[in-house]
């Protein structure tokens, strides 16, 4: 299906050029006007109810209703992330189980890939072109030194001039390079064809300090539209690491029907204060009044969540605000169905020393603020990959109560890949030591996908789902 246009701005977006003059001022008038050329990619205004193409659960879940459901969540680390993600997704690949009487491979029955960052790369990709995702990705991304092009990009004369505008910025350029060079100009309504896991892509809106996934549900609140959005620009805003790129915008749109959603009010009027459900919610109601919020600025995921699960399979948005049930997934008959659930949360995060740790001395401005970053990422993803763990379970549980004595019971396998399990030292601190940037050798990143594979096949959780399928006769 081709994509929609996505909005521009009304300037015209290519065809300035310098025209030879004779004197400063021509010249001068020149480069003024060469920064207004590029422009900006906004989000769309929502198309009526009834004919949207909505980027949701029911239009783009890949498999009908079974027994298995298979959810990956790949973290960020940028090179790091997306090498360490496609080593999944090739494990996956080659492990092959019986499904209906027919070899299947375990990678054809993943439902949801859920990711931030780096690891947009790589699910965004697979997402949009399947196993064409094996034979190119690795010389289109993970191989190229992407960092450095990027560098490139911003030290052209004519795309300085353009950032130097006030609608146009250094992620606009980025997100739109990576349009032409690696997502073949696509957006949302050419993601997640049959067959192929709905991806959630995922960044942090700044303005309320809360995830922001790119799925139409988030975009309802925008009262957008979410199909002619270019993929680029949302895995832009999934790695825009505060600092070194600026936030990407989306426009808030005036007043719409799915805007209005019931499990809003009533979190609002009913749930504890510190319920979950209720903070998403009063984040949500503060885009009531586009008039006070007109513009939302999204930063990367990882301030918000660098494993990509919170704003995934548990989030109230997802859902609909109703997380026990996922009722934005599954209808009741549905979730009747399911028994064998497996996680995998492939957490490219690193542990180095710092230099000035490692030499007795008192650590620089810098210094302190990466540090006191890294240390707040740290906890941040413990306490969340034990949150989204005990979610599951407690999904579970929920689900295990409401079937009958004698019913099969769902059973949830929760694995998370870390460096921090590799046994031998030397080789720990090898990983460890990976930069967090968009360059790695060859070496390196082949290194990062054989150590997935291995930690997948290794991982307890990972073993037991495949015995129990096995057990089940599949």
């Amino acid at each position: 299906m081709p994509s929609p246009a996505p909005a521009r701005d009304a300037r015209p977006a290519r065809g300035c050029r310098l025209r030879n003059g004779a004197g400063w001022l021509l010249l001068g008038l020149a480069l003024a006007g060469l920064a207004g050329c590029a422009t900006r990619t906004w989000n769309t205004r929502i198309k009526p109810v009834g004919v949207e193409d909505r980027y949701e659960f029911n239009t783009r879940f890949p498999h009908p209703p079974r027994d298995t459901f298979i959810v990956l969540a790949f973290s960020g680390g940028g090179t790091r992330a997306a090498a360490f993600s496609y080593g999944v997704l090739e494990k996956l690949r080659d492990t092959v189980v019986e499904l209906d009487g027919q070899p299947t491979r375990l990678l054809d029955l993943v439902d949801v890939i859920t990711s931030v960052s780096g690891g947009s790369y790589t699910a965004a990709y697979y997402g949009l072109f399947g196993d064409r995702i094996f034979d190119d990705f690795r010389s289109r991304f993970l191989y190229r030194n992407w960092q450095g092009e990027l560098l490139g990009l911003l030290a052209r004369p004519d795309h300085l001039l353009s950032i130097a505008g006030a609608h146009y910025n250094r992620s606009d350029l980025v997100a739109a390079y990576l349009d032409r060079t690696l997502f073949d100009g696509k957006t949302f309504a050419d993601m997640s064809p049959a067959g192929l896991p709905m991806i959630i892509l995922n960044a942090s809106d700044l303005n309320n300090a809360t995830t922001f996934s790119f799925i139409q549900q988030q975009f309802d609140f925008l009262c957008s539209d979410l199909s002619t959005y270019p993929v680029a620009n949302a895995v832009m805003a999934s790695s825009a690491v505060p600092g070194p790129f600026a936030p990407i915008a989306l426009r808030n749109y005036p007043d719409c029907p799915q805007r209005h959603q019931p499990w809003v009010a009533q979190s609002l009027a009913h749930d504890d204060l510190l319920a979950r459900r209720h903070a998403v919610a009063l984040a949500l109601s503060r885009y009531d009044d586009p008039a006070r919020m007109p513009i939302l600025r999204l930063v990367d995921g990882g301030v918000t969540d660098n494993l990509g699960v919170r704003g995934s399979m548990m989030s109230p948005v997802a859902q609909y605000g109703d997380v026990p049930d996922m009722a934005g997934a599954f209808t009741p008959e549905q979730l009747r169905d399911v028994r064998h659930v497996l996680v995998v949360v492939a957490n490219a995060q690193v542990y180095a020393p710092y230099a000035w740790s490692l030499r007795g001395r008192a650590p620089g401005l810098t210094d302190t603020l990466r540090a006191s970053f890294d240390a707040s990422l740290g906890i941040l993803n413990t306490e969340t990959v034990s949150l989204a763990k005990n979610g599951f379970l407690m999904w579970a549980r929920h689900v295990n109560a409401m079937r009958p004595p004698g019913d099969p019971k769902v059973k949830v396998d929760f694995a998370v890949l870390t460096f921090n399990q590799i046994t031998d030292p030397a080789e720990r601190q090898r990983f460890n030591t990976m930069p967090t940037t968009f360059h790695l050798q060859s070496a390196q990143v082949d290194a990062l996908r054989a150590l997935a594979g291995q930690l997948l096949q290794e991982s307890p959780e990972f073993q037991s789902f495949l015995r129990d399928m096995r057990r089940s006769g599949r």
